[in-house]
């Protein structure tokens, strides 16, 4: 299951357009009594990521498409059937011990490693990094079915103690259907056809539907996470970092989280741009928000899962009196419930503690008109670059900026106008936000800079000269303060 930001990702990688018949259409959640009346309905919405909450997907055939894509770059060496055996770390990079299929050993050399090898990861051990957490006795099975007769547009939850159910969409007409294990069920026979028709008749509202299994299997979860999640220049990500129990549906997304939090900063080390300390943002960003979706996701699994039947009904009772209250039932129909990525620390300035304003989040997917008339978003504006942008301020507070030694490479500055004509200017685009519903939202930061991140995270909101003091502190952070060493007197003269 992919999410909106997981969506964008992939967007701004050229991947999406090629998946889009491969894709099952965004859908919503509704969770359900133990009578079958639902009592807590999400219906299917665009978020500020310009997509859908959550889109279904075949895994192996999303493999395909990243397995083609990535081969378009000529640095990148794929190798199948080949089993890492050792490493070595030295000051300048790490050694990778491998063995290929036909028995020859060689070594892999790199700057970095990036151990995405899965929950039983070698390199994780190999490092005798703790994998911290709990077994969750919640064991399900998982059943992929083709052609499936029901094909409303929500994962279901049918919180049955006696049998708990989960039905999501898949693409293809199909559909994925998780049972929660009784205590006594025989794990190896529970997967048979047999089995599989008598749940289906017994414990689900599927009964006589014609079921066409692709695939079943008992999976058991738990919900661990690395400590810590860098170790000099190897960083662990997706399984390797945390695994966590499917009900929040955000495993996958996680990973592509990691991905996307720390290949950019790799890049601006590997090309000069900032310093070694950059990458040390990875564990003080990721963390915390690793740790929220494994709670947020053993919380759903505990509610939807109950197997005590006065529990069950109590439960029932409280999500029922509560979609009385407007407010709640907004709460729960705009998934307001579900952690919305935040980065407490890191690279980033923030004036105070409060958790609101765009500061730590990601930056919604603006849509800008620019001077010939064409409306791009900002992230084909902006491609894998940082971006400046000024809400309303003058064109000269951008250009001054743009001296600065973090913008010296690879930086957009954006002026966007609210109201008045987009109008180029030398070095500068100019563009006004395409949509009122957009515009709206902006509003409150209009004569207020915005620095956004490669990854489209806000790291800076604030006037033009609290802007370059906000730059000037990144800097001597995680700046390549050797390659230019007087960058904040530079700045700061400009500014006055």
């Amino acid at each position: 299951m992919v999410d909106d930001e997981y969506m964008r990702l992939l967007d701004n990688l050229g991947i999406l357009f090629e998946m889009r018949d491969d894709l099952a259409a965004p859908f919503g959640i509704y969770f359900y009594s133990r009578r079958g009346r639902p009592i807590v309905k999400v219906h299917p919405f665009l978020t500020a990521n310009g997509f859908g909450t959550r889109t279904g997907v075949v895994q192996p055939v999303f493999e395909k498409f990243l397995l083609s894509h990535v081969q378009r770059f000529a640095c990148v060496d794929v190798q199948y059937r080949t089993t890492v055996s050792g490493l070595s770390m030295g000051q300048d990079g790490v050694g990778l011990n491998v063995r290929t299929a036909d028995g020859t050993a060689r070594t892999i050399t790199g700057r970095y490693v990036l151990a995405c090898d899965g929950a039983k990861s070698f390199i994780r051990s190999q490092l005798g990094i703790p994998f911290e957490g709990t077994r969750i006795d919640q064991p399900h099975l998982v059943i992929d079915l083709a052609e499936f007769p029901d094909q409303s547009p929500y994962s279901r939850f049918f919180c049955n103690p006696v049998r708990p159910l989960n039905s999501i969409p898949s693409p293809y007409g199909g559909r994925r259907l998780e049972f929660m294990l009784a205590p006594d069920d025989d794990p190896e026979a529970i997967v048979t056809p047999e089995c599989i028709r008598h749940l289906l008749d017994h414990h689900s509202p599927y009964k006589g539907v014609e079921a066409k299994i692709i695939r079943s299997v008992v999976y058991g979860f738990s919900e661990r996470v690395a400590r810590p999640l860098q170790h000099g220049r190897i960083f662990l990500l997706g399984d390797a970092a945390d695994v966590m129990p499917p009900f929040g549906a955000q495993a996958m997304n996680t990973g592509a989280r990691d991905a996307n939090n720390i290949c950019w900063k790799i890049a601006a080390v590997l090309s000069g741009r900032a310093g070694e300390r950059l990458l040390e943002t990875y564990e003080s960003e990721r963390r915390p928000q690793v740790e929220a979706i494994i709670r947020y996701s053993v919380t759903i699994g505990r509610l939807a899962n109950i197997r005590s039947r006065p529990l069950a009904l109590l439960r029932d009772i409280v999500f029922s009196a509560l979609n009385w209250i407007p407010t709640v039932r907004r709460f729960f129909s705009s998934m307001r419930y579900m952690p919305k990525p935040w980065l407490e620390a890191g690279f980033l300035v923030r004036h105070g503690k409060s958790k609101t304003g765009l500061v730590g989040r990601i930056l919604p997917r603006l849509n800008l008109t620019a001077s010939d008339g064409g409306t791009r978003s900002i992230d084909d504006i902006a491609g894998s670059e940082f971006v400046l942008l000024g809400f309303d301020v003058d064109v000269e507070w951008l250009r001054k900026l743009l001296i600065h030694p973090m913008a010296q490479q690879r930086w957009r500055a954006i002026a966007v106008r609210f109201d008045s004509e987009a109008r180029a200017k030398a070095g500068i685009e100019v563009a006004q936000i395409a949509d009122e519903e957009t515009r709206q939202i902006f509003t409150a930061y209009r004569g207020q800079l915005m620095l956004v991140r490669p990854d489209r995270y806000v790291a800076s909101v604030g006037d033009p000269r609290s802007i370059a003091i906000d730059m000037n502190a990144l800097w001597r952070s995680f700046g390549n303060i050797a390659a230019e060493p007087k960058a904040t007197a530079s700045t700061d003269a400009a500014l006055r």
